[in-house]
């Protein structure tokens, strides 16, 4: 049987459920509602509500809001700020190196779909432009690209020579980024990871190897509200 606690509003119109770990399943109701109605509506919405708190546990106490983001690949790092938004309303602001992320004070987990929002934006402007300058500087061009935030890929290539580049390799030092760069561009003209292409891309890139073992071991070093 799921708990949940009942609270009235004065400004609500309608029925609404929210999940949090502070508060946990909170039904808020109109002033004058039947609540007897309630049972109903949490059987009804069950399957959303189990979902809903299977999302807030995976969210461990470690998932602390971040001090600071140090994008490593532009040599920058920003503070970041945590203030209670207007009527519970959610934003990320840049002001001279500092992230104002203004939240509903009772969902913690909203700060990281902002922070994520606003490092695919910083990345858009930095990545595309940076594969541009290392295409024309290799001679290997591409289509495309797209400016993702990926779980387990720090970018790929298609057949069709478009590429996507993972969000967070703005954290990464700037030979780490060159080097996936290059790499996925010299899949525009390998579309396999055999003896032939590594052999391009260690022509494009001496030592391609160890950066390579660089760039998968930083994936376990990334913070988990990155991806």
């Amino acid at each position: 049987m799921i708990e949940y606690t009942i609270r009235v509003s004065r400004r609500s119109r309608s029925v609404r459920l929210t999940v949090s770990h502070d508060s946990g399943v909170v039904v808020i109701v109109p002033s004058g509602f039947d609540t007897a109605k309630v049972p109903g509506i949490i059987l009804r919405k069950e399957e959303w509500i189990r979902r809903s708190i299977e999302k807030v546990r995976s969210y461990s106490p470690s998932d602390q809001i971040p001090s600071h983001v140090d994008l490593r690949s532009i040599g920058r790092t920003f503070a970041v700020e945590v203030h209670p938004g207007l009527r519970g309303r959610s934003s990320l602001v840049e002001e001279e190196g500092i992230l104002k992320i203004f939240v509903n004070p009772h969902n913690k987990r909203f700060p990281f779909p902002l922070l994520r929002k606003w490092l695919r934006e910083r990345a858009k402007k930095v990545l595309v432009p940076w594969l541009g300058r290392i295409s024309r500087d290799h001679g290997l061009f591409y289509n495309r690209c797209v400016v993702r935030s990926q779980r387990t890929r720090w970018g790929s290539c298609s057949a069709k020579k478009n590429i996507s580049l993972n969000s967070a390799l703005l954290f990464l030092p700037p030979e780490l980024v060159e080097y996936l760069m290059i790499h996925e561009l010299c899949h525009t003209v390998e579309m396999n990871h055999s003896k032939k292409f590594w052999e391009l891309v260690e022509n494009h890139c001496a030592g391609s190897r160890g950066l390579d073992k660089r760039l998968t071991a930083a994936a376990k070093t990334m913070e988990r509200w990155i991806r």
